[in-house]
């Protein structure tokens, strides 16, 4: 009896595993997929990938996104104007936890794209002297409060950081102490570091 009980247990928690990503996926389907694709890797330069990111950031970032706490640039997909505020607020707090559990189980895909090769030696020394700690190797790392960088959208990078500059997106205390060490070039030269995977083979 006991061996039947412990059987039928292991199958209704694989059972339960199993039905919660596949609610995630249906969900990121519904509300995520026209802008991050269907497994958060997104095809379009000013749109983060955010597969494989923690899950307590990416619940964070819909929250903020829900409480209008972020910038939320207009998208037009498909001939449709909206906005992460928008589709945030379409979700019950339930479901942007099941979102944020799938996505963070998804495979990250840095993305290929041109880079300046000089002002990325200078970036990998500036992530060593500054950022290193929050967003660790070479920026490849997913973390519970930091993102993965590298390999990420410039086009997307440089509107980051474009809004940090100019105070529109939160920053912690202890990123804003650094960040203001860094002069225009510097900031341009973390772009183009994290710009490529590949140029972790080349410093």
């Amino acid at each position: 009896m006991k061996l039947i009980l412990g059987i039928f247990l292991i199958s209704f928690n694989a059972w339960l595993i199993a039905d919660s990503t596949l609610d995630g996926a249906k969900l990121t389907q519904q509300y995520c997929s026209e802008c991050h694709g269907k497994d958060g890797n997104s095809q379009k330069e000013n749109i983060p990938k955010i597969a494989g990111f923690s899950s307590i950031l990416l619940f964070d970032i819909l929250d903020q996104f829900k409480n209008g706490d972020r910038p939320s640039p207009k998208t037009t997909i498909n001939n449709k104007t909206t906005d992460m505020t928008e589709v945030s607020k379409l979700l019950t707090q339930d479901q942007i936890e099941t979102i944020s559990l799938y996505l963070s189980t998804q495979t990250f895909k840095p993305t290929t794209q041109p880079f300046n090769q000089a002002l990325a030696g200078i970036g990998k020394q500036l992530h060593q002297d500054l950022c290193k700690d929050c967003h660790g190797d070479n920026g490849k790392s997913a973390v519970d409060d930091a993102p993965i960088l590298a390999g990420q959208w410039k086009q997307y990078l440089k509107q980051q950081f474009e809004n940090l500059s100019s105070h529109k997106r939160y920053m912690p205390k202890r990123m804003k102490r650094k960040f203001k060490k860094l002069n225009d070039k510097d900031k341009q030269a973390l772009i183009e570091f994290y710009a490529s995977p590949k140029i972790q083979l080349k410093y």
